[in-house]
């Protein structure tokens, strides 16, 4: 095989260490990551950390009805699933800058399906 075609493993393995410190740095920055999400009529907002997990949620009082209590869990849930929505998009963005769209192509490979969605039994919610 002439010099040309030969695969310069040394570098190959520097470009993945590189890489490998650069994961490192971009997991520990979405730890720190926080989204928040608003229900459609805005009444109920929730905020999400990097890390999956709710870390604020407030309601308005004026959507608080004890006689339709699934209303107002449609309006957590619309609010939980756009704060998601906005990690997911930022966890996307900085995981490309550090593979160089590597994960586009393992998305192909999976059929470019997303993680599955939490899908209440309320009638009336219906996601995205």
């Amino acid at each position: 095989m002439p010099d040309e075609e030969q695969i310069d493993f040394s570098a190959f393995a520097e470009r993945a260490r590189r890489m490998r410190g650069a994961m490192t740095d971009a997991q520990q920055d979405l730890r720190t990551l926080e989204a928040t999400g608003h229900s459609s009529d805005g009444m109920v907002t929730a905020t999400v950390s990097g890390e999956s997990r709710v870390v604020d949620l407030r309601i308005h009082p004026s959507v608080i009805d004890p006689d339709d209590p699934d209303g107002l869990a449609v309006l957590v849930l619309q609010a939980i699933d756009s704060a998601y929505d906005t990690v997911d998009e930022r966890r996307t963005e900085v995981f490309s800058g550090v593979t160089g769209g590597l994960q586009s192509i393992l998305a192909g490979l999976n059929g470019g399906q997303r993680e599955p969605v939490v899908v209440p039994r309320l009638s009336k919610y219906r996601p995205r």
